[in-house]
């Protein structure tokens, strides 16, 4: 009798997960292509999941049955609590599945290490979701569903037994734990991977599960999980690999990668505004094909000044593309350095500019205690200007994110205003919001309603950085700035191949009318070049640990780009994507067509492995240097 009440919670859960499984399907279907094979593995390991993840969802209704009294078994009293429990439970599943499909919408994913992040910032992510969706007809609608459910599932299966007795029931409790136990020591969350079917692979996991295994294994030690050659081997390796002419290491056969980067020349200390724009997909740009004029500001920038067309961001979270670009290191699996302990005092961008004498600042507007920003910056370089800070009068328009991009570039002018006053250059940091859903921002800017699409946003955003470099034309410092425009990562990295460059690809212009020629840079390149670029442009000479390269040097590094999802990181070089993942593994694939090779490259899997174990070392290579080195 007590597999028999478990009964209805069953079947309501593996109902409910199978029909968010097919119109998942049904919505990744119409993006890429499947083959019959692919959809039966996918549903059949769907299944498989669904059974592990079902034995642990069970364990509420369980508990109830365990603790039920023998006298009030198939009384008024469990009839009352079983009809409330199920509405709990279709409640809680109706609303992981809408869940699911707008998590779906942003990621093209299923739950993963993102929604635990998104667990923890409950203020911004509430806010988002009230403001881009309509919260209230959906929780009614929920709650109705979830009501007319239960009243089916008591009409199937009416609560008129008793369970049996207590020992039977210990016993049956005691048998759910083994199996719940069992059931997790055989399930992985490799199971339902596909390699030539991203999607298919999303469709094949089960959101509940990957919540719960997110959540434990958060962080992914390198060591225990990806291929790893020898420290002697790592070191020599990544050393011959950062080596270059002109660029001599400070100590020669050292555990280290300091190397000494000539200026060639007199230091320009000129101000800087480097500007990283949320979500902003070279796709959505008129220079790299887009034909619906969203970017006529980027584009005319991009005509004006240096433009890199091959350019990778190195992963799909905004906290990616602020580490790539201040700390110009490789992403290591896992969470982004900017969310781990420990990640003070760190080689930055931010103290190679205040230790000559800028003013540093990350502006962002909104709550920097979001993803740990402000703590980041705070100690490594940069002071920290976010919403906490404005005054309400800076505002004429914000959102759950943070204050509108024009206001926000009105307090970067404010902010370059007192530095040029005080006789300082300034280095700032800027990183944007208003491309990111719920899309809303000032009436009457540009030809698309607030709150319409993400189509929205970009073409918003692109308006602000236009009114930006107009108002800043006006400025006396400007003339003296180097402005660089560069996206945080795409608006989504979705697709058939799981880690598929062409998903990653991002605009980077540098702007500065009299000092940077117009010209395209059009070599492969990385996100973690923009420093070693920029700084080499200012022709700084100083002690460097940065593993991007000054591309536009005579004798740079050969060009390559790294890209990353949480667990997966790889390398793009020569034509060839070479792939780390969990287990040790290590996959190579043709690029740009996303050829499945037959066998690895040793020398492409020595080098991947060499950077990306050398960088996972970070915590003990990534130090700050002495003041002026």
């Amino acid at each position: 009798m007590f597999i028999k009440r478990l009964l209805p919670y069953a079947v309501l859960f593996f109902l409910l997960q199978l029909l968010v499984r097919l119109t998942l399907l049904g919505r990744a279907m119409a993006d890429v292509d499947f083959t019959a094979g692919q959809v039966v593995q996918a549903l059949l390991a769907g299944a498989w999941y669904d059974v592990v993840t079902a034995s642990f969802v069970l364990l509420p209704a369980m508990l109830y049955l365990l603790l039920l009294r023998g006298r009030a078994q198939g009384g008024k009293f469990d009839r009352r609590f079983d009809c409330g429990l199920r509405f709990a439970y279709a409640f809680v599943l109706l609303f992981e599945a809408v869940s699911e499909h707008l998590f779906w919408s942003e990621f093209t994913t299923r739950f993963n290490f993102i929604a635990v992040d998104y667990l923890i910032y409950t203020q911004e992510v509430l806010g988002n979701i009230r403001e881009s969706y309509p919260v209230g007809w959906l929780m009614t609608a929920i709650s109705v569903l979830a009501a007319l459910l239960t009243w089916v599932s008591v009409k199937l299966f009416p609560v008129n037994a008793p369970v049996a007795g207590f020992g039977k029931r210990a016993m049956s409790f005691a048998g759910g734990l083994a199996v719940c136990g069992i059931l997790y020591a055989a399930c992985n969350s490799d199971q339902g991977l596909m390699k030539d079917n991203a999607e298919a692979t999303e469709i094949a996991d089960s959101g509940i599960y990957n919540l719960f295994y997110a959540f434990i294994n958060n962080e992914i030690s390198y060591d225990k999980f990806y291929a790893r050659d020898e420290e002697d081997t790592v070191y020599r390796n990544a050393r011959a690999l950062l080596a270059q002419k002109g660029a001599p290491f400070v100590n020669d056969g050292a555990k280290d990668f300091v190397r000494k980067i000539n200026g060639g020349g007199a230091e320009k200390h000129l101000n800087v505004m480097l500007v990283v724009m949320e979500s902003m997909s070279a796709d959505y740009m008129g220079i790299f094909g887009d034909k619906t004029g969203l970017t006529p500001n980027l584009d005319r920038l991009a005509g004006e000044g240096l433009s890199f067309t091959q350019l990778y961001a190195t992963g799909t979270r905004t906290v990616r593309g602020l580490e790539a670009v201040s700390l110009s290191i490789p992403p290591t699996p896992g969470q982004s350095i900017v969310r781990r302990p420990g990640n003070g005092d760190l080689f930055s961008l931010g103290f190679l500019f205040k230790e000559r004498g800028y003013d540093t600042a990350f502006i962002y507007g909104g709550y920097g205690y979001f993803d740990n920003m402000n703590a980041f910056f705070a100690g490594n370089g940069f002071g920290v200007i976010d919403r906490n800070v404005m005054d309400a009068k800076e505002v004429q328009f914000a959102n759950v994110w943070g204050i509108c991009d024009e206001d926000m570039f009105t307090r970067a002018i404010k902010e370059a205003d007192v530095s040029y006053a005080a006789g300082r250059p300034f280095m700032d940091l800027i990183m944007t919001t208003s491309n990111h859903r719920p899309y809303t921002y000032p009436e009457g800017r540009i030809d698309i309603k607030s709150h319409s699409n993400r189509l929205g946003g970009v073409k918003y955003a692109d308006y602000a950085v236009g009114k930006l470099i107009e108002d800043a034309k006006k400025k006396p410092w400007f003339k003296d700035t180097i402005f660089v425009f560069v996206a945080d990562h795409t608006a989504g990295a979705g697709g058939k191949a799981e880690l598929d460059p062409h998903k990653y690809h991002i605009p980077m212009i540098f702007y500065a009318p009299g000092m940077i020629k117009p010209a395209t840079y059009d070599e492969l390149a990385s996100q973690i070049d923009l420093g070693p670029i920029l700084l080499g442009m200012l022709h700084f000479s100083y002690d460097s640990k940065f593993y991007g390269t000054n591309l536009l040097a005579e004798h740079a590094q050969p060009p390559h780009a790294f890209i990353s999802n949480f667990q997966k990181v790889a390398m793009v070089r020569d034509n060839k994507l070479t792939v780390l993942s969990p287990k040790r593994g290590v996959d190579q694939f043709s690029w740009p067509d996303m050829a499945v090779e037959q066998g690895v490259d040793t020398t492409d899997r020595a080098d991947t492995i060499a950077y990306y174990q050398s960088a996972s070392w970070w915590k003990d290579i990534y130090r700050k240097l002495p003041a002026g080195k």
